[in-house]
């Protein structure tokens, strides 16, 4: 049976998967206790945020090129700082930074000259998922990221490249409660769904 809405197909997913054709069928009869059940909440979020950070150069004859594992690993911790103070609990800065590197990677085929600054424009939609206690998550999310390239005009810093970004993530999606998600993966294991339909409205008056 095809989910009707679109609460139905983020949050089935969350499920585990042997769980899921089952979850389905309770979701489409009861729909309103099915969430109630897992305190689903709507996320809704847009932030915006500036940092900055420098990454290695490395050198291959006359050629000079970012060290990329350099670059992610500050690039990630510079998105934790902005997601700590934003407040942004629902996506990894691990798998966000893995992206935009991946993107930035693709477009950005040039290096800055020195004394030079290089802009690259990155927009991408993706989903992210997020499983720990109290909640799990999953979400939508639009990204924007405008990421400035400055090789700097210092001899004693030749080998560095400077970055400095704005970053705009808007996030749609829901939430819920780990544990509860946790026993409905259980009850539906040992269940059929009638049986597993009685006792989520047992649970959820």
């Amino acid at each position: 049976m095809a989910l009707t809405t679109h609460t139905g197909t983020q949050l089935i997913p969350l499920l585990d998967e042997k769980a899921r054709a089952k979850a389905i069928e309770i979701y489409e009869s009861i729909p309103g206790t099915f969430l109630k059940y897992l305190e689903q909440k709507e996320i809704v979020k847009k932030v915006n945020f500036r940092r900055d950070f420098t990454a290695n150069q490395i050198c291959m004859g006359t050629e000079h090129n970012i060290d990329f594992n350099d670059f992610i690993k500050c690039l990630r911790d510079s998105i934790k700082v902005g997601f700590t103070s934003s407040n942004v609990t629902e996506v990894y800065p691990e798998n966000l930074g893995d992206d935009i590197t991946k993107e930035f990677r693709k477009q950005a085929t040039t290096r800055a000259k020195r004394g030079n600054k290089l802009s690259t424009i990155i927009r991408f939609n993706t989903e992210y998922e997020k499983k720990g206690a109290p909640y799990w998550t999953r979400v939508n999310a639009y990204v924007y990221i405008n990421i400035i390239e400055e090789c700097e005009d210092n001899w004693f810093a030749a080998n560095k490249y400077k970055f400095s970004y704005d970053l705009t993530i808007e996030l749609n999606g829901i939430s819920i409660n780990s544990n509860k998600a946790i026993k409905l993966n259980e009850l539906i294991a040992k269940n059929n769904v009638a049986n597993s339909i009685k006792e989520i409205k047992s649970r959820c008056p």
